[in-house]
């Protein structure tokens, strides 16, 4: 009879031990964050808090836990065509880098955040190069990163709350024969250049020489000292044997005093 009863026991435990098990199953959800995440808790629908990494047990049911990657992504804004202010149609590529800084704001405030962003990138494209002529496009690119960037970030951080780390314009590509004019402008450009670098060598030269011949006019002995300097030094390949001509203005100096 006792073997009976302890047979009767140990099934009876094992019975509640396996309603406990299916129970604790049933109502208590266990979650694991890594370190470079958080979730969102949402208990039936309603936000509960922001979890941060590590493993949390969420007891009873209508549990929902969002997670999101907070490390830096990468958008791309490829090929985007644009009207300049002088009518020439130029094509960008944008590169947006950017984290999530408030995980509620960004889960609840757009159905998709990365597309609104993309949008952002885009309005801002046409803002900041639709007032501008194709030579300043193709000439500043370089330099728009500051005020691109402010542009995309006040709003990403108001709506979305994301924090735009660095946006650039990567690419800007034209027409084939928009190209070819673009290029023999610059080519011009930098002869033009080419040729007063040259001219202003040539008036500094010609100074230079003025100054000298001043110099030589009020002080006949630095001229002579000069002359008999010259005729020594292009003497020294010429053995014996120099023939030098002397402008005639200057040889009333050799010849004073």
């Amino acid at each position: 009879m006792e073997t009976v009863l302890t047979i009767a026991t140990i099934v009876v435990a094992f019975v509640f031990w396996g309603i406990g098990v299916k129970l604790i199953r049933d109502y208590v959800e266990s979650v694991t964050i890594w370190d470079f995440q958080c979730g969102l808790h949402f208990r039936h629908g309603k936000f509960v808090e922001t979890l941060e990494a590590g493993k949390h047990r969420l007891f009873g049911k209508g549990h929902t836990v969002i997670l999101h990657d907070l490390r830096i992504s990468e958008l791309v804004v490829q090929g985007q065509e644009l009207i300049t202010a002088d009518s020439a149609t130029v094509k960008l590529t944008a590169v947006a880098q950017w984290k999530i800084v408030d995980p509620q704001k960004f889960y609840t405030g757009a159905e998709d955040a990365r597309q609104v962003l993309y949008t952002i990138i885009q309005l801002a494209l046409r803002h900041l190069v639709g007032g501008l002529d194709l030579d300043a496009v193709m000439e500043k690119k370089a330099s728009f990163a500051g005020e691109f960037l402010e542009q995309v970030r006040g709003a990403a951080a108001l709506d979305l709350g994301i924090e735009v780390v660095r946006v650039d314009i990567r690419d800007v590509m034209i027409g084939g024969e928009l190209k070819s004019a673009f290029s023999s402008v610059i080519m011009a450009r930098q002869e033009a250049r080419a040729k007063q670098e040259r001219a202003r060598g040539e008036a500094a030269a010609l100074r230079t020489m003025a100054n000298a011949a001043r110099a030589f006019e009020d002080n006949p002995e630095l001229f002579r000292l000069r002359y008999l300097e010259t005729l020594k030094e292009a003497g020294a390949g010429y053995g014996n044997q120099l023939i030098i001509g002397v402008p005639e203005e200057m040889m009333a100096l050799v010849k004073k005093g």
